[in-house]
């Protein structure tokens, strides 16, 4: 008897193992789809990194695309700068029949010389990159003006040219106040290598609020100091309603200059 509830509780032990064991089965399939699912997300998470990187090097690349872009189009400028000073755009003339036009860069002698050629008042906003002619009319008579750059490049040609000049237009900014020790520098430096040449200096920008007087100009520019030999002149100038008359005051300064270029010739 003893046996057979032996072996009964034998049997009855078989099923609970086999609930046992599809359990464990169970669990390890579970935890593969977890496994599997975490891989999955790995690797969208990767291929997330590689597509933000990928994207990132693109930028970069972009980036360094535009540089080399902007550092040729500096190269390319810088090459057409220095071609157009190896060759000065005009020879200077063997016979002195030029009025020059000289001054610092932003002094306005772009607009002063256009306003006295048409006797009305023409602006001009881009700077003069190398050389500006023009030719004024006058009764039985023509002005031929050659304006030259007044940046540091091109300061170069003024002594060239200043050699063979009729007479000098020195055009300075009333209103920059900082610069007028600059140009006042380079004024004197001109008129030393030429001590007849007759000087006509616009204080230009009179309209201007913050613009010196003429006679400040005078005392700023040591005018009194450029010789008793010499033919001096200052005008206050100014440009300011574009198309409207030249001013009375420069309308008397190219009287004056075809009077002095007419003496000179």
């Amino acid at each position: 008897m003893e046996r057979v509830k032996t072996k009964k509780k034998e049997k009855g032990k078989e099923p609970e193992k086999e609930k046992i064991r599809e359990k464990g089965k169970e669990e390890k399939e579970k935890k593969k789809e977890v496994e599997k699912e975490k891989n999955k997300e790995k690797e969208k998470e990767k291929g997330r990194e590689e597509k933000s990187k990928n994207k990132e090097e693109e930028k970069r690349k972009e980036r360094e695309t535009e540089k080399e872009k902007e550092q040729l189009k500096g190269k390319e400028e810088k090459e057409d700068n220095n071609s157009l000073l190896a060759k000065p755009l005009l020879e200077p003339r063997e016979k002195n029949k030029q009025i020059l036009v000289l001054g610092l860069d932003g002094a306005g002698k772009t607009s002063v010389l256009h306003s006295l050629a048409l006797n009305r008042v023409q602006h001009s906003e881009a700077p003069t990159q190398g050389f500006n002619a023009v030719c004024i009319n006058t009764e039985g008579s023509q002005m031929e003006f050659l304006e030259i750059g007044g940046s540091e490049p091109f300061r170069s040609y003024w002594d060239m040219y200043l050699s063979r000049g009729l007479l000098l237009i020195f055009v300075v900014d009333s209103a920059d106040h900082g610069r007028l020790p600059e140009a006042k520098k380079h004024l004197h430096q001109l008129i030393e290598t030429n001590p007849i040449i007759p000087l006509v200096v616009f204080a230009n920008k009179q309209d201007l609020g913050a613009a010196y007087h003429i006679t400040d100009i005078h005392e700023a520019l040591a005018l009194s100091e450029v010789g008793n030999d010499r033919k001096m002149f200052l005008f206050g100038t100014q440009v300011t309603e574009n198309g409207s008359e030249i001013p009375s005051a420069m309308q008397d300064a190219k009287d004056l200059i075809a009077h002095l270029a007419a003496d000179m010739q």
